[in-house]
């Protein structure tokens, strides 16, 4: 008489195989939304970088045209709220102003507020 051997895998085998994967997919997924939320966060830093450079480009040409300089405020980009302010003081220097320029905007998913500030000078008109 001859014996069959039983191949077939058992269900404890099944449900620790079906735990692994299970994790391991959990995983992947987390590691996705995190590279998605940082890529988005990237995006903004780059989005106020430009904004700042745009409006200090324009005070310093204000500025060196005797114009009146624009005023702070509010900027919607791709329907986050970036605000602008700046300030122009005196410096050390008699022939320099110092301008200060903060671009800041609220993020939604962290709930925070965060701020890029920037330092540059400007020429005073003779």
């Amino acid at each position: 008489m001859r014996f069959r051997l039983n191949r077939a895998f058992t269900l404890i085998e099944i449900l620790i195989t079906l735990a692994i994967l299970s994790t391991a997919i959990i995983f992947v997924f987390r590691s996705f939304t995190a590279s998605l939320s940082a890529a988005r966060f990237s995006q903004d830093i780059s989005l106020a970088c430009f904004l700042a450079e745009d409006k200090i480009w324009e005070i310093e040409e204000a500025a060196a045209l005797g114009l009146q300089i624009p005023e702070s405020g509010t900027q919607v980009i791709q329907n986050k709220n970036f605000n602008c302010y700046h300030e122009i003081t005196d410096s050390a220097s008699p022939d320099l102003r110092e301008l200060k320029f903060t671009v800041s905007w609220k993020e939604n998913i962290r709930e925070k507020d965060y701020p890029l500030e920037f330092l540059t000078y400007l020429a005073r008109l003779q």
